[in-house]
């Protein structure tokens, strides 16, 4: 029976705008040829480029709004301290109507810049989208992630070939994340703004709120777009790279695939996260497998178990395997750092944080990890 697709698996009920993204980006990337390998000084500029159009937009729109309530208070009414709640209630309605409608262009706004940066950076990190390749499974897969990236969409909840990424995220956990990952979607800017307001409103800097509100809403934008342009890239890398180490697996035996097979699935509960090129390794993984399975079934402390037992050249075929697969699903820190400790502690093997972070620095430069 042949595997099922690593896209529809990681994405198989797309909502509409994840759908309107996507087409987004498909259009982008079939109107922009592709580079042949990763160019990193364009990447450079486009990174900057992207970054520094979100922190104008959150300039424009921290000045506006700070100069709004600035305005109300001091040009508005020359009593607003002595008025009482009520009083005051109109010049506020008409204060949070203008923010309100600031902020949704704003958003509006980051959202185009985001899809685009994304779609960019994805064409100069040298992933080709022809036009027969919309139903080539791994550029659908990598388009539908770096479409989800950019709408700082939250992870599926799905089953990615029986692994389920939230199993150690249970109960009350679980419901506080995703409540606090939709407020985010819809509400962190104006929130954000609120807030600044609120702190802001009980010094005695009244007349300074345009010029602090501006830079604070510019280096979150900033930070936001940051993060959006690190995750797409790492997506974008992720088809030929995973191509890459299933070659380098090629001469091993099935017991060793079988066994990076099981440190992908636990990355992937680790992380809390199906990133998409861990789904695609997956599905590598799975495929190249006797009988092809259609699920993978994770016991991570027979896995480890198994770890221990390698000869030295499997062992390290497997340590450099998930090095690599770690670094293909984020930055080296928190989760994947304590999961590659783990696994390089079972082996009996010293893991260097230098050596992985200059992986990690090649592979976001442009370079192979």
């Amino acid at each position: 029976m042949p595997l099922n697709r690593p896209d529809k698996e990681y994405a198989p009920a797309p909502g509409l705008a994840q759908r309107w993204a996507s087409r987004y980006v498909q259009g982008y990337l079939r109107r922009q040829p592709a580079l042949d390998s990763p160019d990193p000084h364009a990447l450079k500029r486009a990174r900057r480029w992207i970054i520094a159009w979100a922190a104008l937009a959150g300039m424009i729109s921290g000045t506006l709004i700070g100069g709004a309530e600035w305005f109300m208070r001091e040009f508005a009414t020359g009593h607003w301290e002595a008025m009482s709640l009520r009083e005051q209630l109109p010049y506020w309605a008409g204060y949070l109507a203008v923010a309100g409608t600031i902020t949704a262009l704003e958003i509006g706004f980051l959202y185009w810049n985001a899809l685009r940066g994304v779609a960019n950076i994805t064409r100069l990190a040298g992933l080709h989208y022809g036009q027969t390749d919309a139903l080539e499974p791994d550029i659908q897969l990598t388009v539908h992630g770096v479409s989800r990236a950019a709408l700082e969409y939250p992870s599926p909840g799905s089953l990615i070939y029986g692994v389920d990424p939230h199993a150690y995220l249970h109960g009350w956990r679980l419901t506080f994340r995703s409540l606090l990952y939709r407020l985010k979607i819809s509400l962190s800017s104006f929130l954000l703004r609120l807030l600044l307001r609120r702190l802001l409103g009980r010094l005695t800097l009244r007349g300074f709120l345009p010029v602090l509100t501006g830079p604070l809403y510019a280096a979150w934008n900033a930070w936001i777009a940051a993060r959006i342009i690190q995750e797409a890239y790492l997506q974008a890398r992720g088809p030929a790279l995973v191509k890459h180490l299933m070659k380098t697996l090629a001469d091993s035996d099935e017991h060793t695939r079988r066994l990076v097979a099981q440190g992908v699935g636990e990355l992937i509960m680790r992380n809390q996260h199906p990133h998409p090129n861990l789904v695609l390794l997956l599905a590598r993984l799975l495929d190249s497998l006797t009988g092809k399975p259609q699920a993978l079934e994770v016991d991570w402390p027979i896995a480890l178990r198994d770890y221990a037992q390698l000869p030295a050249p499997a062992r390290q075929t497997l340590l450099n395997t998930l090095t690599q697969a770690a670094l293909l699903s984020g930055t080296y820190r928190g989760s994947r750092k304590k999961f590659l400790a783990e696994v390089f502690a079972t082996c009996q093997t010293p893991l260097r944080n230098e050596d992985i972070k200059a992986q990690q620095r090649r592979l976001l430069s442009g370079q192979a990890p």
